[in-house]
């Protein structure tokens, strides 16, 4: 079931175009939405999330325009940025209060599960939590109001390791139920190999791959050859990198193109490496 889906999702800056932006969110999944810092990661989200007033296109969620969904069929939808966005004179109990006012289905046995899990403080206000702490209590205020949808703006990006591996596994729980999505924006690869199913890499404001994450890891890879190597679109290179004395190629069907040229050293393609490929490379 598609959860949330645009069509020729645009927006114009005087210095900067979002291009026809086409996603496909789908319930019992996690999508990653991956590009170099100004490819339009953040824009779309911000159309999205309506902070940003888009130029063309449309947004549907649940099949419904996003702009005409009611109070109530908006609580279906959760964000959450790279920092916290209450008050910092507020306490766990004052999220739970807000939440319970401005949420009809706000959760309390979920929230309470949710603040003994991730340990937070109930005594402390935020502005003494640390970095860790307030992103534990930005995601557990999300999951508590039942979202259909999670979208996640570099939320994790700054925290430590032990910290973004409770939420991965979170984020995984929540999706086990397939009427549950997310779209997480992240620049940290790491944890997107962990977790997600779908990969959409994003650059200067195209969307330019969109790659389930096992036939990435079973199928692409990167080829190393010598830089008069003939590359070809109909072998599968999709990108081209060109080094001083060699040239690196993205390829679909890693298989097929040892099979081809057998003598071409090719490495399992990862997100990582697609994501400098695509930045650095020229499109085939």
């Amino acid at each position: 079931m598609t959860t949330l889906e645009t069509k020729n999702l645009s927006k114009e800056y005087s210095s900067f175009l979002l291009d026809n932006i086409n996603l496909k969110i789908n319930g019992g999944e996690i999508t990653a939405l991956v590009g170099e810092n100004g490819a339009g990661k953040s824009t779309t989200i911000g159309c999205i999330s309506s902070i940003i007033k888009k130029t063309g296109g449309t947004i549907l969620f649940k099949g419904k325009d996003i702009s005409q969904l009611t109070s109530k069929e908006r609580e279906s939808l959760a964000f959450a940025y790279d920092d916290i966005s209450f008050p910092l004179d507020f306490t766990i109990k004052d999220i739970e209060k807000y939440g319970s006012l401005l949420f009809s289905n706000w959760n309390k046995e979920k929230w309470d599960s949710l603040v003994k899990r991730l340990s937070l403080p109930e005594g402390k206000k935020l502005r003494e939590f640390s970095k860790g702490m307030k992103a534990k209590a930005e995601i557990a205020y999300c999951l508590s109001h039942d979202p259909d949808l999670v979208i996640l703006d570099e939320t994790t990006a700054s925290l430590d390791p032990v910290v973004r591996d409770e939420l991965m596994d979170l984020f995984q729980e929540f999706v086990m139920d397939d009427n549950k999505a997310i779209l997480f924006s992240s620049h940290i690869t790491s944890d997107l190999e962990k977790i997600a199913d779908r990969i959409i890499f994003i650059h200067q404001g195209r969307l330019v791959l969109s790659v389930d994450h096992n036939e990435l890891e079973e199928k692409w890879g990167v080829a190393h050859v010598e830089k008069t190597f003939p590359s070809l679109k109909e072998e599968g290179v999709t990108y081209e990198r060109t080094r001083a004395y060699s040239k690196d190629l993205l390829i679909s069907d890693r298989d097929s193109f040892k099979e081809l040229h057998p003598n071409a050293v090719v490495d399992n393609a990862t997100i990582e490496s697609i994501l400098l490929m695509i930045a650095k490379g020229e499109e085939e």
